[in-house]
């Protein structure tokens, strides 16, 4: 028989049905909590025993499937699907084989999206503790997984604190599938987290890594090192038995020790490319807002910020199966924030030159220790000090501006603390009679009901997600208060009738009046000021608004959400947006005033309009 050629409409239209991605994540997937080890220093606590391995088994691949679907329709790409446990290999061979299947196929359908990321990922990943790694070495080969193996060093600790659910320990078992792992022709490292206790022995540890590498086999460039933080579930779960986090004087003592132990051997692309990579810039633990990439989800559905969050309320940021992607995503990137915020701008991370590459570190930690502080800041600074071309610091005279930068988009709050600057002398000219209690601007207001209606502080009412805020005159506050904004925020104005009425001859004629400006200077005019740069104008006829559901009969309402996120482009991080509310007739007013009116032009000089201030997550 003849073939048939495939005709080339068909295959654009299959490419017309490819979703269009808004955004990328990495999403962690912990299909069960269970574990077969009970390691002293876990930071899972009890979770490892509590959970049920049947129904995990059950639900694994319908939750990944599940969340990679929805993910899908929310415009949001996947570029790194991992597995972590507890421990994956308690799951069923059959359970691990689908799971890798759906993976890999989820790979192999998004590569091209992917691969413009400039991520490599093709095959499934996992972090295992190579308990069970032998059994399931036939399976991992198939799929080629990628393997991170989790050990102890010394090795001595390895068979003291990373003992069987029995106590018992299995080194003899560790050597062999580490020799497993070192012929293993895929993708592998090693990794192991360090307590106070482990750092007793420095030279243990140095030993036994030229064991591994030398009689194992394994090539232990390819390892990482990690620190164990405080946990309070871990407190609870172990007792007194908790081992304790390792100082910053004893992390230092490693990090230099490994230094003159394996500088110029074959090692030393490995302690300088690899084994400190977790304290680097491009690690999770030093993003601006790790809340807006990166994500755990577990095989119930709950999705929390990572394996150090697991658990915690403060970071589960919803359930794929209760709530919208959207509104998972966006409340990741606040809880994060508020994180971030709760603990303060550390007196220390504001002066220092490396904070544009540290971000103060990482919130669950810093929310575990009660500290503002990267718990591993004085190893970072030492790493930056050895590698200063690849972390260069910030330029002189620069140092200031990162910190206010920083300030601006995490701790807006705080940006209006600031130092008192002295008074500079001045030579401008002002009337005498501008000091008239009846030319103050409260006086002007309070005479005209014009003016009233104008600068009224119930003329508009926000709703920003579930909160009503009440919107005031920019020139009438006392302070400002700044929100975050992210893609998916309910954004409803609600405004009072009787404004479109005051000084309005003809109902409708007149319209709501936005202006959108941005915290970029700009310098423009006869006079040449330096003001917020215009982003946008929006008019809605008073026609078109519709009847409050929220505040009732005397207020009409406009919905936003969709105009806000339209011109998201426009918003930039760190810099801070200034939304204005008035209506046509009221606008033209103010502007009239000025021109009748000498000493209300001098205090309204400034755009006088109620205002809603708020930084852009993208």
């Amino acid at each position: 028989m003849d073939a048939v050629a495939t005709p080339r409409t068909t295959s654009l239209a299959l490419q017309e049905t490819k979703p269009v991605f808004r955004r990328n994540i990495h999403l962690l997937y912990v299909p069960t909590l269970c574990c077969n080890l009970d390691c002293t220093y876990c930071y899972l606590g009890g979770q490892t025993t509590q959970a049920a391995l049947k129904t995990d088994a059950q639900r694994a691949v319908s939750t990944l499937r599940h969340t990679l679907d929805a993910l899908r329709e929310a415009g949001v790409l996947a570029f790194n699907v991992s597995l972590h446990g507890g421990e994956v290999t308690t799951l069923p061979a059959a359970v691990l084989d689908e799971l890798f299947a759906l993976i890999r196929g989820h790979y192999l359908e998004y590569f091209d999206e992917i691969n413009a990321l400039g991520h490599k990922k093709s095959v499934p990943h996992i972090k295992t503790n190579l308990y069970k790694f032998a059994p399931f070495y036939d399976l991992f080969d198939r799929h080629k997984v990628s393997i991170s193996a989790s050990i102890d060093l010394p090795l001595a600790m390895h068979a003291r604190h990373r003992t069987t659910r029995g106590g018992r320990g299995w080194l003899e078992r560790t050597h062999e599938n580490i020799r497993l792992l070192a012929r293993y022709p895929h993708a592998k490292k090693i990794s192991a987290t360090l307590c106070r206790e482990h750092l007793t022995d420095i030279p243990a540890i140095i030993d036994d890594i030229w064991i591994i590498h030398r009689e194992l086999g394994f090539d232990m460039n390819q390892f990482n090192i990690m620190f164990a933080f405080a946990s309070e579930m871990n407190r609870v779960s172990k007792g007194d038995a908790v081992l304790q986090p390792a100082t910053p004087t004893q992390q230092m003592a490693l990090y230099e020790a490994l230094k003159a132990a394996f500088t110029g051997t074959e090692l030393e692309d490995g302690l300088r490319r690899n084994w400190f990579d977790e304290f680097k810039p491009s690690y999770c633990t030093n993003a601006f807002n790790c809340g807006e990439r990166f994500y755990l989800l577990q095989g119930d559905g709950s999705v929390y910020s990572c394996v150090r969050g697991q658990g915690l309320e403060e970071f589960c940021y919803g359930n794929v199966f209760a709530d919208r992607i959207d509104d998972i995503l966006a409340k990741g990137a606040r809880q994060i924030e508020r994180i971030h915020q709760l603990h303060g701008f550390d007196a220390n991370c504001r002066r220092c030159e490396h904070l544009a590459l540290c971000h103060t570190g990482c919130p669950v930690v810093k929310h575990q220790n009660g500290s503002g502080r990267s718990y591993t800041c004085e190893l970072q600074k030492a790493i930056y000090a050895d590698n200063p071309r690849s972390f260069p610091a910030a330029l002189p005279g620069t140092q200031h501006e990162e910190a206010r930068q920083y300030l601006l988009g995490m701790h807006p709050n705080l940006a209006f603390v600031q130092e008192p600057q002295a008074k500079k002398a001045t030579s401008l000219l002002l009337p005498g009679d501008l000091a008239e209690n009846k030319n103050t601007l409260h006086a002007m207001i309070a005479a005209d009901p014009l003016l009233q209606e104008l600068y009224s502080d119930s003329a508009f009412v926000l709703e920003v997600r579930d909160e009503l805020v009440t919107l005031a005159s920019q020139l009438l506050k006392d302070r400002a208060t700044w929100y975050t904004l992210a893609p998916g925020d309910h954004l409803v104005v609600h405004a009072r009738r009787s404004l479109f009425a005051a000084n309005c001859p003809e109902l409708l004629r007149n319209t709501l009046y936005l202006q959108m400006l941005r915290d970029t200077a700009v310098v423009y005019g006869d006079e040449q000021r330096s003001k917020q740069e215009h982003l946008f104008t929006y008019q809605l006829y008073a026609s078109c608004l519709q009847p409050s559901t929220r505040l009732g009969a005397d207020y009409l309402a406009a919905d936003l959400s969709g105009l806000i996120e339209l011109h998201r482009g426009h918003y930039h991080r760190g810099v801070r947006n200034n939304l204005f509310f008035t209506t046509l007739f009221l606008r033209e007013y103010h502007y009239q005033k000025q021109k009748n009116n000498a000493f209300y032009h001098i205090q309204a000089i400034n755009l006088p309009f109620q205002n809603f201030e708020f930084n852009y997550l993208p």
